[in-house]
């Protein structure tokens, strides 16, 4: 898909700022040639810290921890580090955006244990979950407006629809730009930052990334990183070389700049 840019209503943005990181660091795989062997899962988030400004969270999909998970998770790292927090797949898969806004609160206190590292909530859709713009709009509605930032991943190629974008943009909430061969890939801006996530190519998650397929989406952050724009970028190839392809992509956006 070509890429669009739907302008407009766009607020103003600040410095540029990026975080680059990978999609959880809990894997027992990365042992050995990621943390070190005599280190103990209890310090690896910090070790991760040490590396990386960012981590999407992808252990809420499944179960949402109490609130002094989330706390503890922040005391592990410095305070300019920032958590994304994928929605818990009762939002996004078993009931597909129809939420009411209690059962959000609940997950807003949840994750309020993270305090200002706190970064954005991915929402990531079904395959199967066709466009419905009236739910979306609904949805919107509920979960925008109280100082969340948000990034939908539509995986159904319905969603490419003049309506959704706009829907997107007047509640700023960001489209998922998705390096993958399973599912469509959307670049549009609708937000004042990027989100981007890495699923990897041939061998998916087991996926290595060369610098030829990192550089041209190194090109493209790092044009809207210069007029301004923010980026989160997450790489979600978990089983082959996550952390090293992140610190990669983060070189060549660096080299760009």
């Amino acid at each position: 898909m070509s890429s669009v840019s739907v302008e407009g209503n766009l607020p103003s943005v600040g410095i540029p700022l990026y975080f680059i990181g990978t999609s959880g660091w809990a894997y027992r795989e990365w042992r050995h040639h990621w943390y070190p062997s005599s280190l103990p899962p209890r310090a690896w988030l910090s070790f991760y810290a040490e590396h990386f400004p960012t981590v999407e969270v992808n252990s809420t999909f499944y179960t949402l921890p109490p609130p002094e998970r989330f706390q503890t998770w922040a005391r592990s790292v410095p305070p300019t580090f920032r958590f994304a927090i994928k929605a818990p797949r009762s939002f996004t898969h078993e009931h597909q955006l129809q939420i009411e806004e209690a059962t959000f609160q609940r997950f807003r206190n949840a994750i309020s244990g993270l305090g200002a590292r706190l970064g954005p909530i991915l929402w990531q859709l079904p395959p199967h979950f066709p466009c419905d713009t009236h739910r979306l709009r609904r949805f919107l509605a509920i979960v925008c407006g109280n100082g969340l930032e948000h990034a939908i991943e539509f995986r159904h190629p319905s969603w490419d629809i003049p309506e959704v974008w706009e829907l997107l943009q007047s509640s700023n909430v960001a489209i998922v730009w998705s390096s993958s061969l399973r599912y469509p890939s959307f670049r549009l801006r609708t937000a004042p930052f990027l989100y981007v996530r890495f699923h990897g190519l041939q061998g998916g998650y087991a996926h290595r990334y060369t610098e030829q397929e990192l550089y041209p989406w190194a090109e493209s952050t790092a044009e809207f990183l210069r007029q301004g724009y923010r980026m989160y970028a997450y790489f979600n190839n978990t089983a082959g070389t996550a952390p090293y392809d992140a610190l990669r992509f983060r070189e060549l956006v660096e080299r760009l700049l």
